[in-house]
């Protein structure tokens, strides 16, 4: 329930000061772009300016940025071109453009899992008050948006999105979303340093180009419940949203709604639909040791979305959509992991999380 968003491309573009300017032109559909940005020398000093088909800067980098042995992520830039600038008094100064991720308006392949013909969430912030009120806006300020890239010409060059929640901003901001959000392969290979070190958790994908972005530091990984738990790391001045709750009575056959970014779309909320225990029993698909049951439309994306009571309390993460029964039938289920499951994983970890359970 990870989507792919956009494309990890190499490109190995070599940048000198006596040189031509350099562009980087990509389809409309393009929302974001990251570049990977390699000093080719470490003495000369130089200034890399990186700005877009106006020639408006987006950002500026310099030779101390940027060490010669790794790569300097820039940040995203919000625009389909971009238009690069190495300027240096040393004319053996050289830097190297080494790969970039370009990250779509649009999610590819959606497979959506939902009750009707047309799906029922709606957008958080645009839709009117009397269908989205004011109480699940701020719940929303704490769901975010995790974009991750990484690959080889082995397994290939991947990039993709999943939803998650805050639930402490202090002494540690921890983020939650599922253990296969780290990496579309297999569970040995995820959540390697290199995922970590690049994600972005964005707490502001809401349509527009303000961003309220996180960096993630370290990684605490349950594989047998699909959940991972983030510690992220920002600039000092960066508040974090207000923290969900999670809500310690086991979840009954009940309302319930998510909150999420299906096919990486922009913040939105399924509704009022319901939660599903012991009624899922008889089905086969549902996992009633660790998950139960909802009736939430969902999608590619909504992987880690908090499922909220009528209180706003979390009950559960989402992680799997429909699946097929032993007799071949769609369930029309999709699935969370209880919320028990996240706090037991809490509880063990206490000296790494510093998570109070209140």
């Amino acid at each position: 329930m990870a989507t792919e968003f956009g494309a990890n491309t190499t490109w190995g573009k070599n940048l000198q000061p006596s040189a031509p300017s350099t562009a980087l032109m990509l389809g409309k559909d393009i929302r974001w772009i990251r570049v990977a940005v390699k000093a080719e020398t470490s003495g000369p000093k130089w200034t890399l300016t990186i700005r877009d088909a106006k020639g408006r800067p987006l950002q500026a980098l310099s030779s101390s940025f940027v060490a010669q042995d790794r790569p300097f992520w820039t940040d995203r830039l919000p625009t389909n071109e971009l238009n690069f600038f190495l300027e240096s008094t040393d004319p053996v100064a050289k830097v190297r453009l080494a790969e970039y991720v370009a990250m779509s308006a649009t999610a590819k392949r959606p497979y959506y899992s939902i009750q009707g013909d047309k799906e029922v969430w709606v957008d958080l912030f645009e839709s009117p008050l009397e269908t989205v009120d004011t109480f699940h806006r701020r719940k929303g300020d704490a769901v975010g948006m995790l974009v991750a890239h990484s690959g080889s010409n082995l397994n290939g060059f991947k990039v993709w999105s999943c939803s998650g929640f805050l639930i402490a901003g202090a002494p540690k901001m921890l983020f939650v979303t599922n253990d296969h959000c780290g990496g579309p392969w297999s569970a040995e290979d995820r959540w390697s340093p290199g995922i970590c070190e690049t994600a972005v958790i964005d707490f502001s994908w809401d349509g527009d180009q303000i961003k309220r972005e996180f960096g993630c530091r370290t990684v605490l990984r349950d594989p047998a419940n699909d959940l991972a738990i983030l510690e992220l790391t920002g600039a000092q001045t960066d508040v974090p949203p207000m923290a969900l709750v999670l809500r310690n009575k086991p979840l009954n056959d009940e309302p319930i709604s998510i909150i999420h970014h299906p096919a990486s779309l922009s913040k939105q909320i399924s509704l009022n639909c319901k939660g599903i225990t012991a009624a899922a029993s008889a089905v086969g698909t549902v996992n009633l040791q660790s998950d139960f049951a909802h009736l939430c439309d969902t999608e590619g994306g909504s992987s880690g979305a908090p499922a909220l009571d009528n209180d706003g309390l979390v009950v559960g993460v989402h992680h799997l959509g429909f699946q097929k029964d032993s007799h071949g039938k769609c369930d029309m289920l999709s699935k969370a992991v209880n919320v028990a499951k996240l706090i037991a994983l809490l509880q063990s970890n206490k000296a790494l999380t510093g998570y109070e359970i209140k």
